[in-house]
């Protein structure tokens, strides 16, 4: 639902295609996408914790972890917290803005991990996903059927990936 606004506003403010051709130069220059994949990431990470193994004895702000034991990482709850994401439950684009951007620690946005184990695939996973959403927003004009929850709720219960309660329903339209 977030992507969909950003790609709407995207393709109504801007040409994202030359001559009916994405082209990497182009993708890489459309930084309001960006920041609205970002924010929906926040939002709606794709899963809501991760866990690690520490492999060292570590004291760490006054807490004693072992070696071998698993740390559960709650990405949701960090991507929800109100002390790092002023008005967290905002859907807020601008937070991800070039300015702001380099203020966001780099634990604070965990939806591809952070430091050494991060996700190798990020970098592919963003290209694909704008490719995929500008080509489909450049032909439809893609709204929210009336099924659809508003605001979204995230179904915490899922174990897997994250859930939205009630699903997330769309209408295509396409573009004259």
């Amino acid at each position: 639902m977030y992507t969909t606004y950003g790609c709407n506003t995207c393709i109504e403010s801007s040409t994202c295609l030359y001559r009916n051709q994405l082209c990497m130069k182009l993708l890489t220059k459309i930084d309001y996408l960006d920041m609205v994949f970002n924010e929906a990431l926040r939002l709606l990470p794709v899963v809501q914790d991760n866990i690690r193994e520490c492999t060292d004895d570590i004291l760490l702000n006054g807490i004693r972890f072992k070696k071998g034991v698993a740390v559960i990482i709650p990405i949701y709850n960090i991507h929800h917290d109100p002390d790092i994401w002023p008005d967290p439950e905002a859907f807020n684009p601008e937070r991800f803005s070039p300015e702001n951007k380099v203020n966001i620690h780099s634990c604070a946005f965990l939806t591809f991990g952070s430091g050494p184990r991060s996700c190798l695939g990020m970098r592919f996973a963003y290209l694909e996903a704008k490719m995929a959403l500008i080509e489909v927003v450049s032909k439809y004009r893609i709204l929210l059927a009336p099924e659809t929850q508003i605001p979204l709720k995230p179904d915490l219960q899922a174990m897997d990936i994250m859930r939205v309660k009630g699903g997330v329903y769309v209408k295509f339209e396409t573009r004259q």
